[in-house]
C-alpha cells in the first residue's frame, strides 16, 4: 500500500509564526513510510522570491516537496483552481490548511473532489472587529471539513460551544518543542556579548511575530516600569512585523533605547533562549504559543498572559507566572519578582522541562496528527 499523500496548505507569510513552525516540525517527525508529506503556499505575485520566505528555507532541509501559487491580492481566488489541479496531478489523499484564506480556498478547491480536508485552528475565534469578514467566512468554511483541530483545549471548548453540531469533529491538538533543538546550554555569553548585555544583568526575551495581538507595547510600557526601578534589567525582541518601526518609535520615546534590543528575524533561537534569564510573552490574543513551550523546554521561567491556552502550558507560580493581558504594571510586578529571586527562576526552569518532556514533545504532536489522518483514511 503506498503512503497517505498528505498536503500542507498556507498562505505566504514573509515574517513566519507559529503556523510555519508547526509544519516544519511534522514535515521533519512525520513517518515518511507511511506519510509522502508535501506543502503548498499561495501568495502575492509580486512578492520577493520563494526562496526567501523562512517557511519555504526551512522545508528545504527536509527534502519535503513545495509549489507556489501566484496571488494578486488578498481577496484572489484563482490560486483554488491552481490547487485544484495539484490535488488531482499529485493524487492528495489530505489537505490540511492553516488560517482563514488558505481554509477558503482548500474548500473551492477540493469541494467536488474525495480529497480528505482539515484545518488547524491556531487562535481563538473572533477576535478582532477588522477581521470580522475573513472569521465569518470562515466559520462558514471549516465546518464542511472532516476535522477542525484547534491547538488548545480552550480553542476546542469554544468551538463546541458556538458549534454544537460539531463536537465529534473538533480534536484538540496542541502545539509540541522539538527538545533535541530546544534545551537548557548553549552560547550564553556569546549571545549576550553580541547584543552588549553584561553577563550579569537580567535578560527577558520575547520571541514573536510584531503584530497587534502579540501585545508588545504593553511589553514596552512594563519595560518602562521596570527600569524605573532596576537598571540592570535587559529586553531582547526578536521578530519582524508590521509594527516594527512603531514599536521602535516607542522604545524610543520611553527611554528605552539602552534596554530594549531589536533583533530581528533570527534563526538562531535556541541560543538566544539559553542567553536569557526570562521568557516575557504580552500576547492579548494567543492559541498556544510556541515560544512558551520552547523557553520552557530551555529551562526558563515564564511570565505570560493569561489568555487562549497559556494556562494550560504554565501552572500558576510553579512553571512561570501568568498575569493578566494589557496590564503593563502586571507585567512588570512579574518580572520583578523573579528577577530577585535566581533560585525560584532556576526551580520554575526545571519544573517547565519536566512539563515539556511529559506533555508537550514534538513527538507527541506529531503522533497525534498521524492518528487523525489514518483515522479519516479508515473512515473513507
Amino acid at each position: 500500500m503506498r503512503p497517505v499523500r498528505v498536503m500542507h496548505f498556507r498562505r505566504e507569510v514573509p515574517t513566519g509564526g507559529g503556523p510555519e513552525s508547526l509544519i516544519v516540525d511534522i514535515a521533519r517527525h512525520i513517518d515518511r513510510r507511511r506519510f509522502d508529506m508535501s506543502v503548498t503556499m499561495f501568495g502575492p505575485a509580486s512578492s520577493s522570491p520563494p526562496a526567501a520566505t523562512p517557511l519555504l528555507q526551512a522545508l528545504a532541509t527536509t527534502g519535503t516537496p513545495t509549489h507556489v501559487l501566484p496571488a494578486r491580492h488578498r481577496f484572489d481566488l484563482r490560486p483554488a483552481g491552481e490547487l485544484a489541479r495539484l490535488l488531482e496531478d499529485e493524487r492528495i489523499d489530505i489537505l490540511h490548511s492553516h488560517d482563514h484564506r488558505s481554509n477558503l480556498i482548500a474548500y473551492l478547491a477540493g469541494r467536488r473532489r474525495p480529497t480528505i480536508q482539515v484545518a488547524t485552528l491556531h487562535q481563538p475565534m473572533r477576535r478582532y472587529w477588522w477581521l470580522w469578514h475573513w472569521e465569518a467566512l470562515d466559520e462558514w468554511v471549516w465546518p464542511h471539513f472532516d476535522r477542525a483541530l484547534p491547538v488548545a483545549e480552550a480553542i476546542r471548548d469554544e468551538v463546541v460551544r458556538l458549534h454544537p453540531r460539531l463536537h465529534d469533529r473538533v480534536v484538540a491538538i496542541t502545539n509540541g518543542v522539538d527538545l533535541d533543538r530546544f534545551r537548557p546550554g548553549g552560547r550564553r555569553e556569546d549571545i549576550r556579548a553580541g547584543f552588549k548585555i553584561p553577563c550579569d544583568a537580567i535578560l527577558c526575551v520575547t520571541i514573536g511575530r510584531f503584530l497587534p495581538d502579540k501585545g508588545l507595547s504593553y511589553l514596552l510600557e512594563a519595560a518602562r516600569r521596570v527600569l524605573d526601578t532596576r537598571k540592570d534589567v535587559y529586553w531582547l525582541l526578536a521578530g519582524r512585523g508590521p509594527l516594527e518601526s512603531e514599536l521602535r518609535a516607542m522604545a524610543g520615546r520611553l527611554g528605552l533605547n539602552e534596554r530594549v534590543i531589536f533583533a530581528g528575524f533570527r534563526t538562531d533561537v535556541p541560543d538566544l533562549l539559553a542567553a536569557a534569564d526570562l521568557v516575557v510573552v504580552s500576547s492579548t490574543c494567543e492559541g498556544c504559543s510556541v515560544a512558551i513551550l520552547e523557553g520552557m523546554a530551555c529551562g526558563r521561567a515564564v511570565v505570560a498572559t493569561r489568555v487562549g491556552g497559556t494556562p494550560e502550558i504554565i501552572e500558576d507560580g510553579r512553571t512561570g507566572l501568568i498575569v493578566e493581558p494589557r496590564r503593563p504594571d502586571q507585567l512588570a510586578a512579574a518580572v520583578m519578582q523573579l528577577a530577585d529571586d535566581a533560585d525560584r527562576r532556576d526551580e520554575m526552569g526545571r519544573r517547565g522541562m519536566d512539563v515539556v518532556r511529559d506533555r508537550f514533545s514534538i513527538q507527541r504532536m506529531v503522533g497525534r496528527y498521524e492518528q487523525v489522518y489514518e483515522q479519516l483514511m479508515a473512515g473513507r
